[in-house]
């Protein structure tokens, strides 16, 4: 599915790496982007997905575990939704969000991919890390290959740390650790599958 933002965005992006690229020989490229505040628009790009699962009637799967067992279930594609809120919240695009964020970019020839990692600024911010991993396609814009989130917060008197995963036009996943004071930690993991080939 075109998403017109994304296009936008990522076709002048790899234009600015593309020259960079063309000056300097070495396989990747670094570049650091701290002053430019208009970041990948994870938010719009999450619900464009969704979207196109809802629009497309895909079967969605639930598979979870944690310390209450494991299940398998049939999602409907509102639940699927709800279940995604996480990688939308905060919006990373949002201006008051990303001033938080400081972005750097590289092109790894050897894939071939384009990898923007964004790394809060913020101690207080839940958002902590955001990695977008891109293939590059000159006759079309780029594609989201996957998108991967670190967050890490207060609930209360309890640690909440996530690790969120993306995989274009396949699955999502969610890893949640929580910690009570000096309990161990209990882990779950919700994974939240559309492509019947997964």
């Amino acid at each position: 599915m075109q998403f017109s933002y994304r296009a936008i965005y990522l076709s002048g992006l790899t234009l600015l790496l593309l020259q960079v690229g063309c000056k300097d020989k070495t396989s990747t490229t670094d570049q650091e982007s701290t002053e430019r505040t208009a970041h990948f628009p994870v938010a719009d790009y999450i619900r464009s997905e969704l979207k196109e699962i809802d629009s497309l009637q895909l079967p969605v799967t639930l598979y979870k575990s944690g310390a209450e067992g494991t299940d398998t279930a049939l999602l409907s594609t509102a639940e699927c939704t709800n279940l995604a809120a996480p990688f939308m919240e905060p919006d990373l695009a949002d201006p008051e969000v990303a001033g938080f964020f400081t972005e750097s970019s590289f092109a790894d020839q050897s894939i071939p991919s384009i990898t923007f990692n964004y790394t809060s600024k913020e101690e207080t911010m839940a958002l902590k890390r955001v990695d977008v991993v891109l293939k590059p396609d000159p006759s079309v814009s780029d594609k989201v290959r996957t998108i991967y989130l670190e967050k890490s917060f207060m609930n209360g008197d309890t640690l909440v740390q996530e690790k969120l995963f993306w995989n274009d036009g396949h699955y999502y996943q969610i890893m949640r650790t929580k910690t009570t004071g000096t309990g161990e930690p209990l882990l779950s993991q919700v994974k939240v599958v559309w492509d019947p080939t997964e």
